[in-house]
């Protein structure tokens, strides 16, 4: 009973107190084809930022081609355009026997002043200079954490890891399960690479991820303060997949209460109060879960698979929250236009309203999105079982349009 008036208690405070006063961040990420350099300077200068900074991380939208030299010129638009305080760019260079650094440093309160340099690394050492990026970075930061840097035990083994994420394709779970497990059993302490496998675990959520998660957790304590919001996270994350085998109560309260432990530690995370949704939805507590979408989404609003994932949980009560589902799927559109299965549930709950005015034109809008997949099913990706569907499903639009036009 003690417990569940802490979450309760907590849960409001952190629902109704988020202050955005960490400066933002956003990295724009450069090609890197078959250069796992490249991929790797993206990958640990973000985590590295997430578990050590006070910086609100901003996720990175790709801007065209990512091109290096149009990001840089446009680096000042760009950084307005997400609302960012800080920007980098950066791309790699392949010379002699290491890479050659190039990046720019962006700081909108001093927009004439920004850092740009080039740094040279032997290959092996090339963690070296992501850690000169960092303690730039940090810079900006009101914490001096040039102590949380990368170390080179760190980074080589991570090497072969980077050069089979950008070599292999891991479309197929079967192949990410064994290069998890590939590499988990000869680094079982590598935070960085721990992170990744993590996540994964508990999105699967199975028997077999418990034992690898629990040795995670426990070597996390040689890397973070028990504090941290992302050890804090971790433990919430093992209990929340414990639950999902085990059905015992306690651990989803263990979970629930570790998640908003989390958030205290750093509430502007909106991954943080996702998770935290989705151990309210297995405790059965849907008000809580709706409450902590919402704070998701108003902190970033640009994900679309949490957007619908809100849309689900909030229409089980369309009386109620009818308005912001309508918000919520227009937000999903604005992202992506063609997302078919959005318009149709707009044109739906118009149609049930008797709007036919607002009914046209999502069934428009929908007939153009159809129209959008046929073309890439025809000329990029065939799919005989989405064309079948894509050609039915424009039928019944062609004749509901005729039907709406009488």
């Amino acid at each position: 009973m003690i417990k569940k008036i802490f979450i309760i208690f907590f849960t409001a405070i952190t629902i109704s107190s988020i202050s955005f006063a960490q400066k933002k961040i956003i990295i724009f990420e450069t090609e890197y084809y078959n250069n796992y350099a490249s991929y790797a300077f993206k990958d640990l200068i973000i985590k590295n930022l997430f578990i050590n900074s006070d910086f609100r991380i901003i996720p990175y939208m790709p801007y065209r081609k990512n091109n290096y030299k149009g990001i840089k010129s446009k680096i000042k638009e760009l950084t307005l355009n997400n609302n960012a305080d800080i920007s980098i760019t950066y791309n790699l260079l392949k010379y002699k026997n290491g890479f050659v650094l190039n990046y720019v440093i962006f700081d909108r309160e001093k927009p004439n002043e920004w850092k740009e340099k080039n740094i040279y690394s032997k290959e092996e050492k090339f963690f070296e200079s992501i850690n000169k990026v960092l303690e730039d970075i940090y810079s900006y930061s009101q914490q001096n954490n040039n102590h949380n840097l990368i170390k080179e035990d760190e980074y080589i083994p991570l090497i072969g890891y980077y050069t089979q994420i950008v070599n292999s394709n891991e479309k197929y779970d079967e192949d990410k399960k064994k290069n998890y497990e590939m590499f988990f059993n000869f680094y079982k302490d590598n935070i960085y690479f721990n992170m990744d496998y993590l996540e994964y675990l508990t999105e699967k959520g199975n028997k077999n991820s418990i034992n690898d998660m629990n040795i995670i957790v426990n070597n996390m304590k040689k890397y973070l303060d028990k504090n941290n919001h992302y050890y804090l996270s971790a433990i919430g994350d093992l209990y929340y997949s414990k639950y999902k085998t085990n059905v015992e109560n306690e651990d989803i309260e263990i979970s629930i209460e570790n998640y908003i432990k989390a958030i205290n530690a750093k509430n502007y995370n909106y991954i943080y109060y996702k998770k935290l949704a989705n151990a309210y939805i297995l405790n059965n507590d849907y008000d809580n879960a709706s409450k902590c979408y919402n704070k998701s989404i108003e902190i970033y609003d640009k994900d679309i698979s949490l957007i619908k994932d809100a849309v689900y949980l909030l229409k089980r009560d369309m009386n109620k929250n009818g308005n912001l589902v309508i918000e919520y799927l227009k937000k999903i559109v604005n992202i992506n236009k063609n997302d078919d299965e959005s318009l149709e549930e707009l044109a739906g709950i118009y149609e049930n309203l008797g709007d036919k005015y607002n009914c046209q034109i999502y069934y428009t809008k929908l007939l153009e999105a159809v129209n959008y997949n046929l073309y890439i099913i025809n000329n990029e990706q065939p799919n005989p079982v989405l064309y079948d569907k894509y050609i039915k499903k424009r039928n019944e639009i062609t004749k509901k349009l005729k039907d709406l036009s009488m």
